[in-house]
């Protein structure tokens, strides 16, 4: 019996664990290196909502990846005996009679019968927080704890294969040799921090700092998620994740007044209460600029692989493209043309 297929990935955030998980699922022997420093996927509300609210539009590729989602997470909560992937009730506050009208056009079409719940009159009457211009209610919007979710995959990739705790040195790295060991494929999940991958670096990497707030509310609702220039998640006990600002081509992750203060003033339009503000706390999102990701092969290293630019829906967007860049990998299928790196190759 032939040797397992060993691929070493590099960075531990979202996309790191979760390509992993699906390469340990096809017997790939896997090393994931990551130093521990995390400043996106920890700092993430974990929200996963299917509507693109400006133009009242499903989100991209929406249909493949809620399914997916949803037995993506399932099965690592049954096979790690945690609890992390919860159904989020979601209301949209309308903030003009032009998106109410918007929602009663589509909530009647077929593909949006998954996601969207036909206005009813207590939609338009619903008092517990500014509702000037009536609200929907979203179906299939799913929340993840990030932390329990990050701790769980690590478990279950230490379980079947292996993580080196340490700062991965591109400077060690001789084809597909890194520090004395051989490896057949190496993948790249790094995040903003890809903009200094030495062989990937021709990738337009948009780093998008947000900052998010913790704060105690005595009037928002604790059963439902309520989302207008902002979004607040109810974590229990009268506490809320409200977020997030974003500022674009930023890699600090210093916290701002300026930030806090949006944050705050975003929330005015829902409720009017001033909040009791808990923590502070900012990430940095690895976006792109045609807002599709960055996946992958290197166009002169064979052996490399990247997985990056998720973006703001991550945790939705995760699960489906870390399956389809290991079967590409691994059995040749093909990739989604719209996130194909080639888009981005360096013209000759």
């Amino acid at each position: 019996m032939s040797n397992p297929r060993k691929i070493l990935v590099v960075g531990a955030g979202l996309s790191g664990v979760s390509v992993s998980i699906q390469l340990l699922r096809k017997g790939v022997d896997v090393v994931l290196v990551d130093n521990g420093t995390n400043a996106s996927s920890i700092i993430a509300a974990g929200i996963m909502n299917p509507l693109v609210f400006r133009r009242m539009t499903k989100g991209w590729r929406v249909d493949d990846f809620v399914p997916s989602s949803k037995e993506y997470y399932a099965s690592i909560e049954a096979e790690t005996n945690t609890s992390f992937f919860h159904t989020l009730p979601m209301r949209r506050m309308f903030s003009t009679e032009h998106e109410r009208e918007l929602w009663l056009k589509k909530q009647v079409r077929e593909d949006f019968q998954d996601y969207m719940t036909p206005l009813e009159s207590s939609d338009d009457t619903y008092n517990r927080c500014i509702n000037q211009f009536g609200s929907g209610r979203i179906k299939n919007a799913f929340t993840v704890n990030p932390s329990v979710f990050l701790s769980a995959a690590k478990q279950l990739i230490e379980a079947k294969g292996s993580i080196i705790n340490e700062l991965f040195d591109y400077a060690e790295l001789s084809g597909t040799t890194y520090r004395g060991a051989q490896y057949d494929d190496i993948i790249f999940c790094e995040g903003y921090l890809g903009m200094n991958n030495p062989w990937f670096s021709f990738l337009p990497i948009n780093p998008t700092k947000g900052e998010v707030l913790t704060v105690h509310s005595e009037k928002l609702p604790e059963d439902e998620s309520l989302n207008r220039k902002c979004f607040n998640l109810p974590l229990g006990d009268k506490k809320f994740k409200i977020g997030s600002t974003i500022d674009w081509n930023n890699t600090s992750l210093e916290i701002t007044e300026e930030g806090k203060a949006e944050i705050l003033k975003n929330l005015s339009y829902i409720i009017e209460e001033e909040v009791d503000v808990l923590s502070h706390q900012a990430g940095i999102r690895p976006g792109s600029k045609d807002r599709r990701p960055f996946i992958g092969t290197h166009p002169e290293h064979a052996n490399y692989h990247v997985f990056n630019g998720l973006g703001s829906k991550g945790y939705l967007l995760c699960p489906q493209l870390s399956k389809e860049l290991v079967d590409w990998i691994i059995e040749g299928k093909e990739l989604d043309p719209e996130v194909r790196i080639e888009r981005y190759y360096p013209k000759a």
